[in-house]
């Protein structure tokens, strides 16, 4: 363990262009955690580069809301095309646009905030519909950039506090680790329930 937090931390002023990177390629609807590139950045800034922790932060934000710009011109630029191309069909569809559409005019801004929080695939989807109805583009970068700003800064910050109390963690970790281990399958079999629950419920939706 100790190897390894030495290898990161040696090599820590390289990370947050590498996770600027994949967050872009993750805008491009490959599957590349966001929320995963927040926490580790603040891991790593908490843990190897302390004074650094605002401008890792800044890089990475920027990672997150230049990818956002590219899910929004894939669906501005290919409209309802996306319906058929492979990569993209089995997150955009008709009826989850008709949805989003509900939300935006309910709930405006706050779509885009809760958006910020769920996990990529229907992050992406946010975006991607955005740019497929035509929403204006400055409305789109003025309204995910509030989103953006405090999405990123929950998960970085949560990243930072874990880093920062890594020993204690790894303390309790090994003192209680058969009771993690049982909460991660609890959780694991929760997050299945819940994929074959959307999963059936696309079925319905397909028939």
């Amino acid at each position: 363990m100790e190897s390894i937090l030495s290898f990161i931390c040696t090599h820590a002023h390289y990370a947050p262009w590498i996770m600027f990177g994949l967050l872009l390629l993750g805008g491009l609807n490959l599957p590349i955690s966001e929320d995963i590139m927040l926490l580790g950045g603040g891991a790593i800034a908490a843990t190897c580069i302390p004074h650094h922790a605002l401008q890792i932060y800044i890089v990475i934000f920027l990672g997150c809301y230049l990818s956002a710009w590219e899910a929004y011109w894939i669906g501005r630029l290919l409209g309802p095309r996306l319906y058929h191309i492979r990569p993209f069909k089995y997150i955009i569809t008709p009826n989850r646009l008709e949805r989003l559409r509900h939300y935006y005019a309910r709930f405006g801004i706050f779509t885009f905030i809760i958006g910020r929080f769920c996990p990529g695939g229907i992050r992406n989807a946010l975006f991607m519909s955005s740019g497929l109805t035509h929403m204006p583009f400055g409305h789109f970068i003025l309204r995910d950039g509030i989103a953006c700003l405090i999405s990123s800064a929950v998960f970085f910050q949560i990243g930072y506090h874990f880093g920062a109390n890594f020993d204690a963690l790894l303390f309790y970790f090994d003192r209680y680790s058969h009771w993690f281990f049982a909460v991660i399958l609890i959780l694991s079999l929760i997050g299945l329930a819940y994929w074959y629950t959307c999963y059936l419920a696309n079925q319905r939706e397909k028939d």
